[in-house]
């Protein structure tokens, strides 16, 4: 497994270097670690065609701070995961643009990294889970990481494909709604006719959710009755209770 730490403080990534390369060969995980001390360097790397299973990203750095490089990463690589070395209050806006996993704190807190060491490989395992369904008798299956939404549509069901595809398949969202928890909690059901996966929203107001992929935006409706409860889980998530 390839993981990136971009830090500008010497002496801290090297601890961190340490803890990470520990936490996952205890889970049985080989790890090959890329440092850089600035967001530039690690944009330049990526660009390059290197890829990174997860990426320690600290925040604030005097040549190209992390959010500016996530920004970048993220035109890049959908799918890696970024942890930010930092307190998330103090970048929420900024929060469903460059979508971190998990933020960690300075000085390092072992129990916490721990956690989100182990939350990570199991993560990482799970991106390739697939959403199997059925339609005019024959059997589909796509990788639920590539479904921005899920659409009620009559006595249908229409996946929304991070490509511009739609499927569909005959079904019941609220059915679908407590199948898909099982092997993903990342979705959220924000409307009647609408389920969403959480690693596409690029914004969200009191009413509204902006979903974007690939320079697409959709932006759906939250339904008045369930906008404290998306409000929760949204937070939930961002604060690695559900993974």
């Amino acid at each position: 497994m390839r993981i990136a730490i971009c830090d500008d403080d010497i002496s801290f990534t090297s601890k961190l270097e340490d803890i990470i390369s520990r936490e996952f060969a205890k889970n049985g995980k080989k790890t090959e670690i890329d440092v850089f001390f600035d967001g530039e360097t690690l944009v330049k790397s990526i660009e390059s065609g290197h890829r990174y299973s997860m990426i320690f990203l600290d925040i604030e750095m005097k040549k190209m701070n992390g959010i500016t490089a996530a920004r970048r990463i993220r035109q890049l690589d959908r799918y890696t995961l970024i942890i930010y070395i930092s307190s998330y209050d103090d970048y929420l806006k900024e929060l469903f643009e460059v979508e971190p996993f998990r933020f960690v704190s300075k000085p390092i807190q072992l129990e916490q990294l721990q956690r989100y060491c182990a939350e990570a490989i199991k993560k990482i395992e799970g991106m390739n889970n697939l959403f199997v369904y059925s339609y005019n008798k024959e059997e589909y299956s796509v990788p639920i990481k590539e479904i921005v939404y899920f659409e009620s549509n009559k006595r249908l069901v229409d996946i929304h494909m991070n490509d511009g595809t739609v499927r569909s398949f005959y079904g019941k969202l609220n059915n679908l709604e407590k199948e898909i928890q099982k092997i993903n909690k990342h979705f959220i059901r924000i409307h009647q006719s609408f389920l969403v996966n959480y690693s596409y929203i690029k914004s969200m107001t009191y009413s509204e959710v902006v979903l974007e992929c690939k320079d697409e935006e959709y932006v759906l409706r939250i339904s008045e009755d369930r906008r404290s409860t998306v409000r929760q889980k949204v937070c939930e998530i961002a604060g690695g209770s559900q993974s």
